[in-house]
């Protein structure tokens, strides 16, 4: 049995504890410098790695160029790894001052692994340079058998596995505000977590030319796409509203999945591109199944033999030939579409819609395809989905002016704005000037407000939906520079611009617009949309789609519905609600409960993900 106890009240030592209510937070006590633990002296690093068994560490201080052999074997450009932190016999320090040559870009967050003994158990304590707690964990060296504690940080979120033989195979994927107590061991990453909130459980081309641009794993999104298109779940998609009106003008459906995914790293465990990641379900349905799932809603999947990909190959990592075409390697997806349409790959004589790969959401884009099909001289409709001011500062926001006939026009892309709801104040600038532009800045955001509810913002959600004629003005003037082209940072900002100045001209001189419209379902109800960004935006969608499964099934209700029925039931299927643990796999969620009955585990419970150690 896992019993929840109170992390903040306990004092970590490995006794029973009363059961109340579980909240992690982040410890309280001030972060313990090197130089102030008692008979403990000052090493760096390098003298360190000469009292660590297996983990090797390394000073990235001023002056460094290069690495040796043991160094290279330990640090990479995504991380510093230490095998097993429970054999670290010495404390560490890592003030990284300046990075190596080729390794600018990994984490300068530093590292600071202090081990003492209190009460008998040893004790490591991990913070970055900023004296901000990352992990606390003890352990009872008087036990025989412990678990393997692996510590990886990057440039993104630190990460905590524990690998057991125990766990058949799986390994323990501790994110922050997680922790997980057993016989002879306690071990806590910092941070927040909410508990699922309780509740009662009811009784409940393709015809044209579909183009997927890839540059990172291209063997991997290739065969993504193609377990996908070979299981049929696109001849069970819930057809949209406008799925006729899609059908009859076949238009280019363009899925962008380049990327490297660096964010989702604590997932992969691999340098994929998150499109290409698995979900807890089969294997038929990775992340870029969503993208594919929206396509096939629309009418332009049908699961007969009509149905083909075509790949652009910036990696060259596929064959070229048949449906794919090389073309050159650019930092953003971008690039690579420009130049398809330059070459004549993507056709501009048919309209295009372009569908972010790494997303989740239950929309009906047939609904937003109609928009640009009725709305007046339309050239682009982005869909818009309502964020709260706090979340809005995490994403791209459309300023929008409403037209004679209440139509919403784009005037503005926000990107990340610093102030929502609350103006900037004059006392928190010093240089001429800042203050003014700040308030600038904040003016220009208050035109995103949602004009139908003051209290959210309109978010970008890296859908694109382009006429025929704007593709051919873009491609015609040049502003398709495959060097330089980002969707979100240049393509799109770019029509915008020519729309408002009266240079965005159709066949007959007439000005076309930019419009946005909201993300909705079949029958016209606001969509639900999660960018699955990081590990921990990930867990939590997994187990929020499990929670409104346990409320309403898969009906109406579920503010899901429109989702594959067996996806909703494998996130489900695969969650514990109770703790928050995610499991990859039912063998997972058995090798868990093994290793909880070997190490008498009595406390489990966070952003914990058990899943094959990749």
């Amino acid at each position: 049995m896992i019993n929840k106890i109170d992390s903040v009240n306990s004092n970590f030592k490995l006794q029973s504890t009363p059961r109340v209510k579980s909240n992690l937070q982040q410890e309280s006590s001030a972060p313990v410098k090197t130089s102030e633990l008692p008979g403990a002296s000052y090493v760096n690093a390098l003298q360190a790695m000469n009292g660590v068994k297996t983990a090797h560490t390394v000073n990235f201080g001023s002056g460094v160029n290069g690495f040796t052999e043991l160094e290279a074997s330990i640090i990479n450009d995504k991380e510093i790894r230490i095998p097993n932190l429970l054999d670290v016999d010495e404390t560490i320090d890592l003030p990284l001052k300046e990075m190596p040559k080729g390794k600018e870009h990994l984490n300068a967050a530093g590292l600071n692994v202090v081990k003492t003994v209190e009460d008998g158990l040893d004790v490591y304590r991990i913070s970055n340079d900023k004296g901000n707690p990352i992990f606390v964990g003890r352990v009872d060296r008087s036990k025989e058998n412990l678990p393997v504690v692996t510590y990886k940080q990057g440039k993104f979120m630190p990460e905590i596995t524990v690998k057991d033989p125990s766990l058949n195979g799986k390994s323990i994927k501790m994110l922050a505000g997680s922790r997980v107590k057993g016989d002879g061991f306690d071990f806590k990453m910092v941070g927040d977590y909410q508990p699922t909130p309780d509740g009662v459980k009811k009784t409940v081309s393709f015809k044209g030319r579909t183009v997927i641009t890839t540059l990172n794993k291209e063997p991997r999104t290739l065969n993504a796409v193609d377990s996908y298109m070979k299981s049929g779940l696109q001849s069970e998609a819930v057809q949209g509203d406008y799925a006729d009106v899609v059908r009859e003008d076949d238009p280019t459906v363009i899925i962008p999945a380049g990327g490297f995914g660096e964010r989702f790293f604590n997932i992969t465990r691999e340098f994929e591109n998150k499109p290409s990641g698995k979900l807890p379900t089969n294997d038929n349905y990775r992340i870029i199944a969503t993208a594919l799932n929206l396509a096939a809603s629309a009418g332009i999947l049908s699961g007969s033999a009509d149905d083909s990909v075509k790949y652009l190959s910036q990696a060259h990592d596929i064959p070229n030939g048949g449906d794919t075409r090389f073309v050159e390697k650019y930092k953003t997806d971008g690039g690579a579409i420009a130049e398809g349409l330059k070459r004549d790959i993507i056709r501009n004589d048919k309209p295009a819609i372009i569908l972010n790969a790494d997303i989740f959401t239950n929309a009906d884009i047939s609904r937003t395809y109609n928009a640009l099909k009725t709305l007046p001289n339309a050239a682009l409709i982005i869909p818009y989905y309502p964020v709260n001011p706090e979340r809005a500062k995490s994403f791209g926001l459309l300023g929008v002016e409403q037209d004679d006939n209440g139509n919403l026009q784009i005037k503005e892309f926000l990107e990340k704005p610093k102030y929502t709801s609350d103006a900037p104040m004059p006392n928190d600038f010093v240089e001429p000037g800042s203050y003014d532009k700040a308030m600038q800045e904040f003016r220009k955001v208050q035109t995103a407000q949602n004009p139908s509810d003051e209290n959210s913002f309109l978010a970008n959600p890296g859908f694109y939906f382009l006429s025929p004629q704007a593709l051919k003005v873009l491609t015609a003037k040049g502003i398709l520079d495959p060097a330089k082209t980002g969707l979100g940072a240049h393509v799109m900002p770019e029509i915008v611009r020519l729309s408002n100045e009266g240079k965005l001209l159709d066949e007959e001189g007439n000005n076309m617009k930019v419009y946005t419209v909201p993300l909705e379902t079949k029958g016209g109800k606001p969509a639900v949309w999660d960018d699955i960004g990081t590990a921990e935006a990930y867990l939590k969608l997994i187990k929020d789609v499990a929670n409104e499964v346990r409320l309403h099934g898969n009906t109406v209700e579920n503010k899901y519905y429109g989702v594959p029925e067996f996806l909703m039931q494998d996130f489900a299927k695969n969650t514990d609600l109770e703790t928050g643990i995610v499991y990859d796999s039912q063998k997972a969620r058995d090798g868990f409960s093994a290793f909880c009955e070997k190490y008498n585990v009595d406390f489990a419970e966070g952003n914990i993900f058990v899943a094959s150690p990749n």
